[in-house]
């Protein structure tokens, strides 16, 4: 999109396919920096001041990102000011490389996207574990009491794989310098993730659908900043991912509400599905009808309700079974 590009831009596809594409499938950019323009964490890039509204209908994606890291089935990049409004009914993703449905905004504006009757599974293999397991350091994590530890005596970051980039390495540091925990791990794809940054809100809704087989989260979606985090999950089944079913983080001020209606959850790596508030807002969950089971260690498990800042939390569990247990911090949990 051009820089002074004003009002909405619209993308229809309509019974479309693509197939045998290295590189993304769909990417749409508001963004200056193109390719280099990250996630919407962090907001980076400039854009117009136009608003971005894709409505697909029957798309089909095969062979598609799986010659380049990070390589989204469908993307989309938005920064400055301008919303990104997303629709999609019934859509077939298969051999795909990286994250099925990507959506980053950064800076002004919100995310409102709705997603029915999708399938997101069995993709995300461009990072290969068999492969690259065995370039990971022998102690591949770490954590330490203050003082203990200097920076610079930590493993340093993998090179020489197929592809760096799917290697991730994160140090965190105490006020005081020296190392608090650190981690070298694969750098795996999510099934759907939508970042928000900047002042503005993200919703979403999902409908009808399934997410299996990831080697990360199922269901990703992170907004910081000033804005709300507002999810509707309606006859969702999350299940065999590597990591949490679905996670929705709230980092900055705002509220959180969610609905989950007819979750099944099960099986996953991580939580069958956590829902974090780290800065000032209020915080109500709803899980009505949904199934959870077998998920993580087996022990406090299926949800992970967790408030760090300040506000009122409330987690509401309706006719539910959730068979391994939840796992709160300052939140207030009823069931009926």
């Amino acid at each position: 999109m051009r820089e002074d590009q004003t009002g909405v831009v619209t993308l229809v596809l309509d019974d479309v396919k693509v197939s045998g594409v290295s590189y993304h499938g769909v990417h749409i950019s508001d963004c200056g920096l193109a390719d280099e323009c990250g996630a919407g964490r962090g907001g980076e890039g400039g854009g117009s001041e136009a608003s971005i509204v894709v409505r697909l209908n029957d798309l089909k994606i095969d062979d598609s990102g799986n010659g380049h890291f990070d390589a989204d089935v469908m993307r989309v990049d938005e920064r400055s000011g301008g919303n990104i409004f997303f629709y999609a009914k019934g859509a077939e993703f298969t051999n795909v490389g990286a994250d099925v449905l990507e959506l980053d905004e950064g800076q002004e504006g919100g995310i409102f996207a709705t997603v029915v009757d999708f399938e997101f599974d069995d993709n995300g293999n461009y990072c290969d574990g068999k492969v690259l397991d065995s370039f990971l350091p022998k102690e591949p994590e770490g954590e330490f009491e203050d003082g203990k530890v200097k920076e610079a005596v930590m493993p340093a970051a993998v090179t020489g794989t197929p592809d760096d980039s799917c290697i991730e390495r994160e140090v965190e540091l105490n006020d005081s310098g020296s190392v608090n925990e650190y981690e070298i791990s694969l750098n795996f794809d999510d099934g759907f993730d939508i970042d928000e940054a900047g002042p503005g809100d993200l919703w979403a809704l999902i409908v009808d659908t399934s997410v299996k087989r990831y080697h990360d989260e199922g269901l990703d979606f992170g907004e910081e900043d000033d804005g709300n985090l507002k999810l509707g999950v309606w006859k969702t089944e999350a299940k065999n991912n590597t990591d949490d079913g679905l996670k929705m983080v709230e980092s900055g001020t705002g509220n959180v509400s969610a609905l989950l209606a007819k979750l099944k959850s099960k099986d996953d790596g991580g939580k069958g599905a956590v829902f974090m508030q780290k800065d000032e807002g209020n915080f109500t969950v709803t899980v009505n009808k949904s199934r959870t089971a077998g998920n993580d260690d087996g022990k406090d498990s299926d949800l992970e309700v967790l408030q760090e800042g300040s506000g009122e939390s409330n987690l509401r569990i309706v006719d539910s079974e959730i068979k391994d247990g939840i796992d709160t911090e300052n939140v207030n949990v009823s069931e009926e």
